[in-house]
């Protein structure tokens, strides 16, 4: 098998304007319909820099593929390594010039129904619902990949941010469970600050949308919801407020988080790679709770390794508790491109890569969670003490509106309307006014993509 890498380096936006593919052919026709020849050769486009382990994983999985189905033996596989930065960029290059486009491709599951909507995967609909694994399929993050009915692409691994902690740091603060409310949750907090003085209890970092996204949906509220085909905005509502001022306070009133983490992100100032922020702090003993994801140990273990062994995780309480709040499950999908000659053979190649068994064994790799709701209860998560916090928040997740089509505008390039609005928040702006403002702003730009 070949890997390569793009050749495009362009920064691309993340979806694909919708004039770009008007004229790209229909999505409608279900790949199990299509027919063709043997491919002498299928590309698949993987997001991302080249990992060995992954390069490792992908052979296993081609050699697996064209033992079971012989007729595919002498077809090359090429993968193709894409930048994230660069992924609409070469979507929408391949669209309008009919070349250069993969058979198969990797998506980011916020990417899948603005790039299913417009016209860019194949209707996969009767291969998914006549796969013997398409039943065990988390339902809600099955839910994403269906457009109007009809689905464009399968989850193939996913992640949730819970709340990393230290299980020894607990145990010397008198801290016998982890916390299901935010009431217990603040309480720990101020308790662990009190046991570790100079530390600060919990992160809340203004450029963390996931993490925010939580705290709403924790409280009842939604970010936004679809009405009469319209994106409706709902940061305002009293369960949504409720969240919003929560994750606010946590600075502003509770005082269990530093005022340094405004303008960050978990890891820091957005768009820099140095150091600094809630996950170093974490690592190095400074910050006693922090919101993120299982992916993140590898990162921490740079940082230090000294509390390695005590680190644990629980889910994001809600606000009343039993249950947690609602997590944002980010992943990736595979899908069929719309104009791939060999859509029975790409769909029997992503049966195989995302097998119960091959799904699971590249989520691990990967410190992410298949996407297999039989897997979640595993003892290899729920008797792990740090992955069994984020194993019980996968099985509470959203996604809307992160999956609108204009959200990546909404969210980054130069709107980032919810980072900015907590940035203003904990920064001391009037409450009312500045979320009634990020409420204006975010359904304006959901709808159009601009304000």
């Amino acid at each position: 098998m070949t890997f390569t890498r793009s050749a495009a380096v362009f920064g691309a936006a993340a979806v694909i304007a919708g004039a770009a593919v008007a004229g790209c052919g229909s999505s409608n026709n279900n790949s199990s319909s299509s027919s063709g020849p043997i491919p002498s050769k299928l590309v698949v486009w993987r997001m991302g820099s080249a990992v060995a382990s992954q390069e490792t994983w992908m052979n296993g999985v081609v050699a697996e593929w064209k033992k079971a189905n012989p007729q595919y033996k002498n077809t090359k596989v090429v993968v193709d390594w894409i930048p994230w930065t660069d992924n609409g960029t070469d979507w929408t290059n391949a669209l309008t010039s009919g070349k250069g486009g993969p058979d198969i491709t990797e998506i980011g599951n916020t990417e899948t129904p603005g790039l299913a909507a417009q016209g860019a995967l194949a209707n996969i609909t009767t291969d998914v619902k006549g796969w013997s694994n398409g039943s065990q399929l988390i339902p809600g993050n099955l839910a994403n990949d269906t457009v109007k009915g009809d689905i464009y692409a399968v989850p193939w691994f996913g992640g949730v941010r819970g709340v990393w902690y230290n299980k020894s740091q607990f145990a010397a603060a008198g801290i016998t469970s982890t916390p299901t409310t935010w009431a217990q949750l603040i309480s720990d907090a101020q308790t662990l600050m009190q046991k570790n003085p100079g530390t600060y209890g919990l992160g809340a970092p203004t450029d963390d949308t996931d993490a925010i996204a939580s705290f709403i949906w924790g409280a009842g509220g939604q970010v936004a919801v679809q009405q009469n085909g319209k994106w409706v905005a709902q940061l305002t509502s009293p369960q949504s407020e409720a969240g919003i001022k929560e994750y606010a306070d946590l600075l502003l009133t509770d005082k269990v988080s530093s005022p340094t983490y405004i303008g960050e992100t978990e890891i820091g100032a957005p768009g820099t790679a140095g150091p600094g922020g809630a996950e170093e702090d974490f690592a190095l003993g400074k910050l006693d709770m922090y919101i993120d994801g299982p992916w993140a140990e590898s990162r921490l273990e740079q940082v230090s390794t000294k509390n390695e062994s005590q680190w644990a995780s629980f889910p994001i309480p809600s606000e009343n508790g039993p249950n947690p709040a609602p997590a944002f499950s980010g992943g990736s999908d595979l899908g069929v491109w719309v104009n791939s000659k060999y859509k029975t053979a790409d769909w029997s190649l992503i049966s195989v890569m995302d097998s119960v068994s091959n799904a699971t064994t590249f989520a691990n790799s990967q410190g992410f969670f298949p996407e297999f709701s039989s897997k979640l209860t595993s003892p290899t998560y729920s008797k792990s003490q740090l992955l069994s916090g984020f194993a019980k928040a996968a099985g509470y997740t959203q996604i809307s509106p992160l999956n609108s089509t204009n959200w990546g505008t909404a969210d980054t390039s130069k709107y980032n309307i919810i980072p900015n609005m907590m940035k203003a928040l904990e920064s001391g702006a009037n409450f009312q006014t500045t979320v009634s403002q990020a409420n204006t702003y975010l359904t304006a730009v959901l709808n159009t993509g601009s304000e």
